[in-house]
């Protein structure tokens, strides 16, 4: 765990994520999607991606400041459920923002339904 900080389910955090090309990285959102007992006990972290391409697609959810009960985005933006990643805790470079219940719900039903 990176610096004794705890990752929460529902957080929106900040990691790098290389080009396609593996040429250069770029700082990008993802909403933790495990459950705070994994975080804790795990070096890894099961996250989605968020993009601010609010194109509508299926297995996203949008959201804005409304849907945070911290912290805050920069612009509206569409969580894609279907963009899984699992990552090691220790390249989260900051969290910015925490999802409202409300919003995980459609998030956990989204999933479900990918599934």
């Amino acid at each position: 765990m990176k610096s004794g900080i705890q990752f929460n389910q529902g957080d929106i955090v900040i990691v790098p994520f290389p080009f396609s090309n593996l040429t250069a990285v770029r700082q990008r959102p993802v909403l933790i999607l495990s459950k705070s007992a994994y975080s804790k006990e795990c070096e890894d972290i099961i996250t989605c991606g968020i993009t601010s391409n609010l194109k509508d697609s299926k297995y996203s959810v949008l959201i804005d400041n409304f849907n945070l009960i911290e912290g805050s985005i920069p612009v509206k933006s569409r969580i894609k459920i279907d963009k899984l990643f699992t990552l090691e805790q220790s390249i989260v470079i900051k969290k910015i923002a925490r999802i409202n219940k409300e919003t995980f719900k459609k998030v956990r039903q989204e999933f479900l339904d990918l599934i």
